[in-house]
């Protein structure tokens, strides 16, 4: 898993743990690390913030379509939302 993938994990799973500010420093470094990176991981990030910002059914939602194009992801995906994208 690359390093933007692994903060991403971290700023969700600190969301669902209730720590917010680690939430905000780990998706603030995965925005920073996406900047150069493919289009499928800055939707991934921008997934993940929904996540954070407590837009789960959102996040849901554009993980669906994210899916039809990037199918690789949906494992990862379903670890961020905690269930099927």
């Amino acid at each position: 898993m690359n390093p933007t993938m692994s903060a991403l994990l971290l700023a969700v799973r600190s969301t669902d743990a209730g720590d917010a500010v680690a939430a905000a420093r780990h998706l603030a470094r995965a925005k920073e690390l996406a900047r150069s990176s493919a289009r499928s991981d800055r939707h991934v990030v921008e997934i993940a913030a929904l996540v954070v910002s407590g837009r789960r059914d959102r996040a849901r939602g554009l993980a669906v379509v994210h899916v039809t194009e990037f199918p690789a992801d949906a494992t990862l995906l379903t670890q961020l939302l905690g269930g099927p994208a």
